[in-house]
């Protein structure tokens, strides 16, 4: 289930929906955004549509997502890099669409996930 939640509000703090049931809220923690980490790595290894080439790459820029927000304090610089990287990866899955409606669903989480890490790494 998809919905709009730009201002969307939980106790005075923005809501992140990834996708699904993965949700952060600016309040979330580096081990929270890990773990939705690891929730969209999982998603990606079961897109058997993808070629295993791209599955492949995607999942190594997601783990190396990973090790660049593995910071215990805010570093703006740093939740830019991640949130770079991430934005790319989504955007791959997107172009790779054409091939898995799924691949577009996960570019969109991914996407989500990196306006996180922008505003919240």
């Amino acid at each position: 289930m998809t919905f709009h939640q730009e201002n969307w509000q939980l106790h005075g703090s923005k809501v992140y929906n990834i996708g699904g049931d993965l949700r952060l809220t600016e309040q979330s923690s580096p081990q929270e955004f890990a773990a939705v980490l690891q929730e969209l790595r999982a998603r990606l290894a079961a897109l058997e549509t993808l070629p295993e080439a791209d599955r492949r790459d995607i999942d190594e820029d997601l783990a190396a997502a990973d090790s660049d927000a593995d910071g215990d304090e805010t570093d703006t610089a740093q939740g830019d890099v991640v949130a770079g990287r991430l934005s790319r990866i989504a955007n791959r899955l997107r172009a790779l669409g054409g091939t898995a409606t799924a691949a577009v669903e996960l570019g969109a989480a991914v996407d989500t996930l990196a306006q996180f890490a922008g505003q919240h790494l």
